[in-house]
């Protein structure tokens, strides 16, 4: 039986009020407003500590009283949506590291973000993108699943263009550079207005099959969906469109994880303060389409196997579809960091790619004896990418702001002056690199295993390929950062000496992250198995018996290692820089370039759709001066005052009346063409 908690839906609804204080008591005290955004999501963090106390000891899901406060008239019946929580395994870990990690980004804020001139406005909305993302994790039901999801897409919009006067050290890209005659630099206000129209049109595709689910179904609970979408799939199956509405289900979820095609926004959302960062690429939005992926794939696969062999096709064909989405993906964005020269952009490739892999490990669940292998993993991998990358994005906000450079080859040698963060930097970039026995290496091992087992040995073979590009460009970052020659004297160096990254209120939380690192990395191989009975509790799903393959663990590790050691040998202290050589290479340098340049696919994707979709009004427009505006201005209306002055000739005149209001009428219409015209 479901363990009841009145008290679990405080988890989100604090940081909601946290928000709200932030918002009325920074209008006279911006610092009070900050204390209370930070408490707030403290509060929430604690209360996570006895739920996990429940879970643990009940042996069962976790649930709260429902209190309907919608009703849906649905044919005969009523569709009942309660204000309540669900938490299985997969929501309650979910729930855990969104409310620690953001607490954590909290308290680095309070140093990062003090006097800033929109410290106020900062904190509002950084509780409300908290709550938001809690209660998306952790509802029980679709509708309101749905508002905590267009809550984080509210709030990331506000937070990546925060730094509104767009002064050139928030920009992203390269002031001036151009590819394909269009921008390659963005401001934060346009970094924000991009991130919202990304990810909010293809919201439309979720929210027509979850409205589609609910109609048909007949409920709104996510629970009874393992049954309730049965008879949904098994009639779009018999007609063989399973495949394309769960595609379109799940576009909102490709746009929020910044998967091909729709990964963009992601790179320009570098615009908003590290903090912010931080808390998208390692604790929400990025994460809830992973969340996405992990929640529903599991109903998707029970669903299919009770309707039978076409939905069971159908449905792994979209399988299919999304992990090669996903780990092309992770390839594509590691080519990119490979070249890039600025720190968070390095950083938010990574994370798309890492989310890939993510993708990657949820979609090929389905085609496995043990779907919950699949699940495991990427719960797994984002878990352990959450905690590495929140440490690497917060110490590289503290790089940029202190050394004066967001680019690597700008801040240099003078990064080490800054001990504690370069500590931290390399612990966590180890585990970016899935170095072992770091906790990047264990995840990534087991997605790639589960790829293999899935049978897809093209995507494991370029999952391979990436786990080697990653570690190349994690290791040119920290060698550029910290191990490049240089001739200066560190002692001569501006920033070196006390700095805010001396600060323990800035520092702790990064290097916490950056200890756990390692730390999670060997408690995985010892408590695996654990953490994969307590994730797939409440799933429907076998827990499986998690055995690493030696064979995938070793070559895994000699990929990273190899990869690690040709960025030594090029930008470690002994290295040799071969950049001068690639430019000198037309062809190289073209390679070099088209990488750069993100595949050129930001400049064609204003050419299609800013351009082709101006042009494309234009002509609707000129079509419609043509066809209505033309016929009414030049036909109907000398047509209607031709007969008009007709009727004026037949009137009597000593009807003034009449004359008076004929007049009007016509002077109205005058009125109209000279305002038309």
């Amino acid at each position: 039986m479901p363990v009841e908690v009145w008290w679990a839906p405080l988890v989100w609804g604090i940081p909601f009020l946290g928000s709200l204080a932030a918002g009325l008591t920074g209008i006279f005290n911006k610092r009070l407003a900050a204390i209370l955004g930070s408490i707030s999501l403290g509060i929430s963090a604690l209360l996570t500590i006895p739920l996990i106390m429940v879970y643990v000891e009940s042996g069962d899901v976790i649930v709260s009283p429902r209190y309907t406060w919608l009703t849906i008239p649905l044919g005969n019946g009523v569709v009942d949506v309660g204000l309540g929580v669900f938490l299985d395994g997969i929501s309650l870990v979910l729930t855990a590291m969104v409310a620690w990690i953001s607490f954590l980004i909290g308290v680095y804020s309070l140093s990062y973000m003090k006097g800033d001139y929109g410290e106020h406005r900062y904190w509002i909305f950084f509780s409300f993108f908290v709550g938001s993302m809690l209660l998306l994790v952790m509802t029980d039901n679709l509708l309101l699943l749905i508002i905590g999801w267009e809550g984080t897409s509210l709030a990331s919009y506000a937070l990546i263009g925060h730094w509104y006067r767009d002064e050139e050290h928030a920009w992203v890209g390269d002031p001036g550079r151009s590819a394909l005659k269009k921008p390659m630099w963005f401001t934060p206000s346009h970094a924000g207005v991009r991130a919202i129209i990304m990810t909010g049109v293809p919201d439309i595709g979720f929210m027509l099959g979850a409205t589609a689910i609910i109609l048909v179904s007949g409920t709104a609970y996510i629970p009874d969906l393992y049954k309730g979408l049965a008879p949904l799939m098994g009639d779009l199956a018999s007609k063989g469109l399973l495949t394309g509405f769960l595609l379109l289900f799940t576009l909102g979820a490709l746009a929020k994880s910044a998967q091909f095609p729709l990964h963009e926004w992601l790179v320009t959302a570098m615009t908003g303060p590290a903090s912010v960062s931080a808390l998208i690429h390692a604790a929400t939005m990025v994460k809830a389409g992973v969340y996405f992926m992990l929640r529903f794939v599991p109903i998707f696969i029970v669903s299919s196997s009770i309707v039978g062999d076409a939905a069971i096709a159908q449905t792994r064909d979209y399988l299919a579809i999304i992990g090669g989405i996903g780990v092309f993906t992770a390839f594509m964005m590691a080519t990119m960091a490979v070249v890039a020269r600025e720190l968070k952009l390095i950083l938010a490739f990574s994370t798309a790619s890492q989310i890939g892999y993510m993708f990657m490990a949820a979609s090929y669940a389905g085609m496995l004896k043990e779907p919950g292998l699949g699940i495991v993993a990427g719960l797994s991998h984002l878990l352990s990418h959450a905690v590495f990358k929140a440490s690497l994005f917060l110490g590289a906000g503290i790089l940029i702001h202190e050394l004066g450079s967001r680019y690597i080859d700008g801040i240099g040698i003078k990064a080490r002056s800054l001990r504690i963060t370069m500590l931290s930097m390399i612990l966590a970039s180890l585990g970016l690199a899935a170095l072992p026995p770091f906790s990047g290496y264990w995840s990534k091992d087991l997605v790639v295993d589960t790829s293999l087992e899935a049978g897809f040995l093209q995507a494991s073979a370029l999952a391979i390929i990436t786990s080697f590009l990653t570690a190349a460009y994690t290791f040119r970052m920290i060698s550029i950062l910290y191990l490049y020659r240089e001739k200066e004297s560190l002692e001569a160096l501006p920033g070196h000496g006390k700095t805010h990254g001396e600060d323990p209120v800035a520092f702790m939380p990064y290097l916490l992250f950056a200890i756990a690192t390692p730390v999670i990395g060997v408690a995985w191989a010892l408590w695996i198995n654990y953490f994969s009975e307590i994730s797939l509790r409440g799933t429907y799903l076998h827990i499986p018996e998690i055995h690493y393959n030696p064979q995938v663990a070793v070559v895994s590790a000699l990929v990273s290692i190899l990869g690690a050691a040709l960025a030594l040998s090029i930008y470690g202290p002994f290295g040799h820089n071969i950049l001068p050589k690639i430019r000198g290479e037309r062809f190289l340098a073209a390679i070099n370039r088209f990488l750069y340049d993100r595949w050129y696919f930001n400049p064609l994707l204003y050419i299609v759709f800013v351009d082709g979709g101006s042009k494309m009004i234009r002509a609707i427009g000129k079509g419609f001066e043509g066809a209505v505006i033309d016929n009414i201005y030049h036909k109907a209306l000398p047509g209607i005052m031709e007969s008009l002055s007709r009727i004026l000739r037949n009137y009597q005149p000593s009807i003034i009346n009449s004359y008076l209001l004929l007049m009007l009428l016509g002077i109205a219409i005058l009125v109209i063409l000279q305002m038309m015209g």
